[in-house]
């Protein structure tokens, strides 16, 4: 008499839980670096956005006013864009990624601009015919606004002509 022995498999195998898991990991990995991309790419579309739509416009609106762009020093001092930049916003010149930590673009824990854009600060360099016009800011006739994109590069706003 032969007996027929039947195994009920009601588990799974090893080989197949680590197929699983390995599937299940790759998706994982896929779906952070999709959305740490997304987030780089919406804070550089932030920093455009702060120089375009917000520092550029402000700066030409002061030029149109006064015939000449502010100086560095000018735009870091905050009671002087309350009362010259009235429609500024605050958070304007801080780089999304800034921190008050970030010694580089930070004065009493609040952001300012440097002369060109790094990780974390926006840059902003008026000029005279390219030369300096930091002792005699009534003669600024030109600026660069630069920001450090995370997808890569430097995005370069120029004044209007």
């Amino acid at each position: 008499m032969a007996f027929n022995h039947k195994l009920n498999n009601h588990g799974f195998s090893v080989i197949e839980i680590l197929i699983v898991l390995i599937a299940v990991g790759l998706l994982v990995g896929i779906v952070a670096y999709t959305y740490a991309g997304i987030r780089a790419r919406s804070r550089d579309n932030t920093r455009i956005a702060d120089l375009t739509t917000e520092l550029q416009t402000n700066i030409e609106a002061f030029y149109s006013q006064n015939m000449y762009y502010p100086s560095l020093k000018d735009m870091n001092s905050p009671s002087w864009r309350t009362t010259n930049l009235p429609k500024l916003q605050s958070n304007a010149i801080q780089d999304p990624s800034w921190t008050p930590s970030n010694k580089t673009c930070t004065l009493n824990n609040q952001p300012i601009l440097l002369k060109k854009a790094q990780p974390g600060c926006y840059g902003y360099n008026p000029t005279n015919n390219g030369a300096s016009c930091e002792s005699n800011d009534t003669t600024c006739n030109q600026y660069t606004l630069t920001a450090s994109l995370e997808q890569g590069g430097l995005y370069v706003k120029t004044q209007l002509d």
